[in-house]
Order: structure tokens, then sequence, then C-alpha cells
């Protein structure tokens, strides 16, 4: 039976696993995504970048990308500008 945090059995559990499902969750479900959404989408994308598990949450941060109609670079671009 494959564990139910979105790891298999070769691959890590992440500590946050289960709050960052919610928010993904909450992510795909944003027809227009807010500052904060975009915000959060960039973090999760880095915090799970070249993390080995969480294949599910890297896989819906990159359907939530093209749900959105952005590329990694324009998503970049519009969350370093909520910075500046």
């Amino acid at each position: 039976m494959a564990p139910s945090d979105g790891s298999s059995a070769h691959s890590q559990a992440h500590p946050l696993y289960a709050t960052d499902r919610e928010l993904v969750d909450g992510l795909l479900a944003a027809q227009q995504p807010s500052d904060a959404q975009l915000a959060d989408l960039a973090r999760l994308l880095n915090r799970y970048d070249g993390f080995p598990g969480a294949e599910d949450l890297r896989d819906d941060l990159s359907k939530t990308i093209r749900l959105w109609g952005l590329s990694v670079e324009d998503l970049q671009r519009r969350t370093r500008a909520l910075w500046a």
C-alpha cells in the first residue's frame, strides 16, 4: 500500500505535506489568483523543487501554473514585483 502523504516507498515525506496539500488544493480551485496565491505558488514550487517525495504536490503545482496561464518566469517576475 502506498503512503498517504504523497510519497512513494523510496521517497521522503515532507514535514509540511499536510498543510501544503490543503494549500495546493485551494490554489487549484482558484480561477484568478490573488497576489497571496501567486506568492504561495512560487514559495511551494521552491520548497518542493528537487525534494525526493511529494510527487503529487509537484504535479499539482505544475498543473496550477498551467491553469493560471503562467510560465515559471512569469510567476517569478510577478512575485518579484510583489516584494519590491
